[in-house]
């Protein structure tokens, strides 16, 4: 009887072995899928050095300090255009890392610029600009995150919010009269949420235009001015250029 009746003893216990182990398998699959190093890449350590340099240069702004601010929103603009070719390169690209890079970017390109604007006037009514511009920002981020992958390859749709820190860097950088700043952010808001179609810079190759941005943030104090000029009419001239 134990005989005969041993393989069907052995065959119930190894299908419920086999059983135990595919459901330890699966909750151990479940819980990885939260943890945070199955969605952190390497390229990711250039998105914290965005958010790192984004709250840096606010807390220069409220030691008033505006021209370091300015120099360390633009090395985060480096950055930012980097993790993304090195993300492209490594083949890690990700949803996680595209919502991670546009967090970061709201907070380097989005908030301290905001308040950028308003400590180079330091006016209460100055406050609505930069809440204007803070909200056209996080709004540009938002629908390119939904609305990316039925965009035509190459192509943005609204100007990118790094490119719209970056003018208003330059206007407090050059030393701009006020109402130019304003302006300028009339401008840079408009263009981040319009419909207006514009052409990537490079789609997959080195990001060549970032060294030359990084150069901005290495020039030295009696020439800040003369280049802060030339690199705002070079770059707003650029945006006309790269419209589709």
């Amino acid at each position: 009887m134990r005989t005969v009746g041993t393989p069907n003893v052995s065959k119930r216990f190894l299908q419920v072995k086999i059983f135990t182990e595919t459901v330890i398998k699966q909750e151990v699959k479940t819980l990885s899928m939260y943890e945070m190093h199955t969605y952190l890449k390497k390229a990711d350590i250039l998105t914290f050095l965005n958010i790192s340099l984004g709250f840096a240069a606010m807390v220069f702004i409220l030691a008033d300090d505006l021209v370091m601010a300015v120099r360390l929103i633009i090395v985060a603009i480096v950055a930012d255009g980097f993790d993304g070719y090195f993300a492209r390169r490594s083949k890690t690209e990700s949803e996680f890392g595209m919502n991670f890079d546009s967090l970061s970017d709201c907070i380097s390109f989005g908030v301290a610029p905001a308040l950028l604007i308003y400590a180079y006037v330091l006016e209460w009514w100055i406050i609505p600009f930069s809440v204007m511009y803070i909200a056209a920002g996080v709004l540009r981020l938002a629908r390119y995150n939904v609305s990316f992958k039925e965009v035509e390859e190459g192509t943005f749709i609204g100007m990118p919010i790094p490119i719209g820190a970056l003018l208003i860097s330059l206007t407090v950088l050059g030393d701009f009269p006020w109402l130019l700043l304003l302006a300028a952010a009339l401008f840079v808001s408009y263009l981040m949420v319009c419909s207006i179609r514009f052409k990537k810079v490079a789609t997959g190759g080195f990001p060549v235009l970032n060294l030359f941005i990084l150069l901005l943030a290495a020039v030295p104090g009696s020439f800040v001015q003369p280049a802060a000029y030339i690199a705002f009419v070079g770059f707003l001239g650029g945006i006309f250029l790269r419209k589709k």
